[in-house]
């Protein structure tokens, strides 16, 4: 009897119960901390994205170059981030918009329907005038 009492009360591998017992959550604590990471950078890429967009918009007037500089900047800024589209550049004092998907990183594409991870959208915007070059003669 008192050899079962000491076996219970050994405290041996106690450590490797509450580490395995913790590791789960620091997993997902690490996990929410990088979808936070790739958030704010998706955001700093869209922003960046309504920048540009903005900017060709006032210097050429082409919403649809406009449109194609923006694309390009967010598909610069990684795999994880789609472009939708961007609007709002249609007269001499605008507001350029920037819309983008960001995918939630550790989410399977294999769970879903079509292999498409879920996704959130933001939009970005930029206000501007057009820069005016005339000539007088």
């Amino acid at each position: 009897m008192l050899n079962i009492i000491k076996k219970i009360k050994n405290e041996e591998g106690s450590s490797t119960i509450e580490f395995l017992g913790i590791l789960p959550l620091v997993f997902i604590v690490l996990m929410i901390m990088w979808q936070l990471i790739v958030s704010v950078q998706a955001v700093i890429v869209a922003q960046s994205a309504a920048n540009e967009a903005a900017k060709v918009y006032s210097v050429t007037e082409n919403s649809s170059e406009a449109e194609a500089a923006a694309s390009k900047i967010v598909s610069a800024g990684g795999s994880y981030l789609t472009f939708q589209g961007a609007s709002g550049m249609n007269a001499k004092d605008f507001t350029a918009t920037v819309n983008v998907n960001i995918d939630f990183v550790f989410l399977p594409e294999k769970l879903f329907a079509n292999n498409q991870a879920p996704s959130y959208s933001f939009s970005s915007t930029a206000s501007g005038k057009v820069i005016k070059n005339e000539i007088e003669g």
